[in-house]
């Protein structure tokens, strides 16, 4: 299913209080000894409190137990998927037939980068829904003229 989200006079205020959420932060989340736990586990905690609506995709949703597959963080990863499934604060995209393509017209079209295949339909759906907003560190968004929201890592 790919999300459409488009703006209307009524729904511009909300679509300002959405933001994109990409693999690295949701593994600085789940995992304590992440550089930028601290910093995320912060940031979350007061998006949250201000209302701010997440939308993130199955594509990062897979990355991220991929990374995370070692049997000390599974269980947690698990816990982790049933409360975004039941939350009203956290959309998630399933990539299609439609959205993979397109993300992968993205991919094809962008040699001269070195974006992931998930970060192309990442910037599809962020194009789709009108954000700006993405919870990463990646440069690759900065070259795609995204709002990185978290510090870069330490060298």
């Amino acid at each position: 299913m790919i999300i459409i989200c488009m703006v209307l006079q009524n729904e511009i205020r909300i679509m300002k209080n959405k933001c994109f959420v990409d693999t690295v932060f949701w593994i600085a989340l789940l995992n304590a000894d992440d550089e930028l736990h601290q910093e995320v586990d912060i940031k979350y905690k007061q998006m949250m409190k201000s209302g701010i609506r997440f939308i993130t995709s199955t594509s990062v949703l897979n990355e991220v137990a991929n990374f995370l597959c070692n049997p000390k963080f599974r269980i947690a990863v698990v816990g982790f998927y049933k409360k975004l499934q039941s939350s009203h604060r956290i959309e998630i995209v399933f990539v299609d037939e439609e959205l993979w393509s397109s993300g992968w017209k993205l991919y094809e079209e962008r040699p001269d980068k070195a974006w992931s295949l998930t970060d192309c339909i990442s910037m599809k759906i962020m194009k789709n829904c009108d954000l700006v907003d993405v919870l990463t560190n990646d440069t690759h968004f900065v070259q795609a003229s995204f709002n990185v929201l978290l510090k870069k890592k330490k060298l």
